[in-house]
């Protein structure tokens, strides 16, 4: 009898103690935090980047997206679909009030991209990072490598060595919760109906990615936001996936503090414009705002009565003084970095006086919890000789052009180039067209109508092929004009014999843009690419069998239609 007491006795333990647990973490909320005197002019606005809707491979429509944001009190979102810019007749704001901005996410070799302030294109983005870096330059947009230091291989950033300005996805939810055990995994799955933003706080780590920062820091200007990669649900292994998290949690997680120089104005294409700007130049903060409202930080250099803040770069001197505090909870502690190496740390506010040269950031963090709470884009401290090399290092390089040392064909006369489609495109038999080159020569010519993918024909195309065998090891690369009704991207095709490859030949491609002016184009052949399954890995020059310039549904859309002009082929 005695036994049977005790068990009750220890069985009634258990679930008063799990009761109480349960009910801390249903009645969690976030921290309350102190009132802050913001010592600066600007206007602070919130957002979430990186979200996906059914244009992808998310749950939600644009509209049930914008709804979401509506209720978490976002001011902006910046919608990020896979390799597309559909739902761009739902920029701007909504019916809710939320500034929507339609980015894309886009699929590299080197891992994926986030893009943002992209006009409709005529074009696909080809896969190379170089090009896609290109492509968004010369648009007008502002790139971020996404989740890059994911698990999984192939949705890691590996293009570190690119050139440009581009940014990082410091904070990504995707691999905040792939980088948890199996049993926080569990946990929080448990935890969710209790208490959702409670329980995928618990997931949360220190980013890795922010040693690679620190280190691109060191070298060039560099952005940093938070991405919630948000699907509407979670995918699991073997193709399964959860109903969770949603998308107002997660829009509740962390958030891009954004600092503009005055109040947005309701004139959506202006609003944008200010806001990606202000991105641009990182004139921003992270902040996790499912621990704490981080909505009123600040961090300031001051100089002779002048104020600074994140993402400007002041002159160095011994009159520098950092400031960094705002509304905090009461035992925040602040960290002030220089090239990523700590150089103080406080309870707020900070103050450090006759700093030097240097990248100066600032993360905030709350004792028991394992992700800072606050990740500041830095100011930058330098002489004018070492901005001048920051910013060259920020550029992208300018395009190669070598005059050809040899010319294979000027399609003056017979070519043998000819016109060659799929069933389901149209193509234009005549290859050339009477003084239609830059000088007033004949061109060769490609007129086209891509056709839609069918099950019997899955990758329409139009090409303009010579299969002259030619020896082509004593040169670099091709040296050609091109030009174009409009902007497209081609492929320029060099085959080689492969006994392991389909129909014994291997197709060595790069893609190369076009516009409505002729342009020169220099073409190295380590450019070219093999997707072979089985090859050698070896362009062989010696006995090429094809030259190939292809139009097909990895440059411009089902459907499209247009002409493309090429004249003087080369090489050198």
């Amino acid at each position: 009898m005695a036994r049977k007491t005790t068990s009750w006795w220890s069985i009634a333990l258990i679930m008063l103690f799990v009761s109480v647990g349960a009910g801390a973490v249903f009645l969690w909320q976030p921290l309350s935090v102190s009132e802050a005197c913001l010592p600066d002019h600007f206007v602070r606005v919130s957002g979430v980047a990186h979200v996906h809707t059914v244009h992808s491979d998310g749950s939600g429509s644009v509209e049930d997206v914008q709804r979401a944001a509506a209720e978490s009190t976002l001011d902006f979102l910046l919608l990020t679909d896979h390799n597309t810019l559909d739902g761009k007749n739902m920029e701007g704001y909504s019916k809710n009030g939320v500034l929507t901005i339609i980015g894309t996410e886009i699929s590299t070799h080197e891992g994926h991209l986030l893009a943002a302030g992209l006009p409709t294109q005529t074009y696909r983005f080809s896969g190379d990072g170089l090009d896609t870096l290109q492509d968004i330059q010369d648009s007008g947009g502002l790139a971020f490598a996404a989740h890059p230091e994911h698990p999984r291989e192939g949705l890691n950033w590996t293009g570190w060595n690119l050139p440009g300005g581009w940014g990082i996805e410091i904070l990504n939810g995707d691999t905040q919760w792939r980088a948890a055990s199996w049993s926080s995994l569990v946990t929080a799955t448990l935890l969710y109906p209790l208490n959702p933003t409670y329980a995928m706080l618990r997931l949360m780590t220190r980013p890795t990615a922010l040693k690679r920062w620190d280190r691109i820091l060191l070298q060039r200007r560099a952005t940093g936001i938070t991405g919630a990669d948000a699907h509407g649900r979670l995918r699991l292994p073997m193709h399964l996936s959860l109903a969770l998290p949603g998308y107002e949690t997660l829009f509740q997680m962390a958030r891009n503090h954004v600092l503009l120089d005055e109040p947005l104005s309701g004139a959506a294409s202006t609003d944008t414009q200010m806001l990606l700007d202000a991105l641009q130049r990182g004139r921003s903060y992270i902040g996790v705002d499912g621990l704490a409202p981080a909505d009123r930080f600040y961090f300031v250099a001051e100089q002779n009565g002048e104020t600074y803040t994140m993402g400007d770069v002041v002159a160095p001197g011994n009159n520098v003084r950092l400031r960094a505090g705002g509304a905090f909870p009461t035992d925040a502690v602040l960290t002030l970095l220089r090239d990523g190496v700590t150089l103080a740390t406080s309870h707020h506010p900070l103050a450090v006086d006759g700093v030097g040269s240097g990248t100066y950031r600032i993360e905030v963090h709350i004792p028991n919890w394992n992700m800072p709470w606050i990740i500041s884009n830095p100011i930058y401290i330098f002489d004018e000789a070492s901005r001048i090399q920051r910013a060259r290092a920020a550029m992208m390089p300018e395009p190669i052009v070598v005059e050809p040392t040899t010319i294979l064909d000027t399609f003056d006369s017979e070519t043998s180039f000819e016109t060659a489609s799929n069933e389901t495109s149209k193509v234009n038999r005549q290859t050339r067209v009477l003084a239609s080159g830059p000088d007033g020569s004949p061109a060769a010519h490609i007129e086209f109508e891509l056709g839609t993918p069918t099950p019997d024909h899955p990758s329409p195309f139009a090409s303009l092929v010579s299969y002259e065998h030619r020896d082509l090891s004593a040169y670099e690369g091709f040296a050609f004009s091109v030009k174009s009704d409009q902007t497209y991207r081609l492929w320029v095709q060099l085959r080689d014999h492969n006994p392991q490859a389909p129909d014994k030949t291997e197709s060595w491609s790069a893609s190369i843009k076009s516009s409505s002016r002729w342009r020169n184009v220099t073409l190295p052949f380590t450019r070219l690419k093999s997707v072979a399954p089985h090859t050698d890995r070896q362009l062989d020059l010696h006995d090429t069998e094809a030259i190939v310039f292809l139009v097909d549904i990895g440059g411009v859309a089902p459907g499209t239609s247009g002409n493309i002009w090429i004249d003087d082929l080369g090489v050198y």
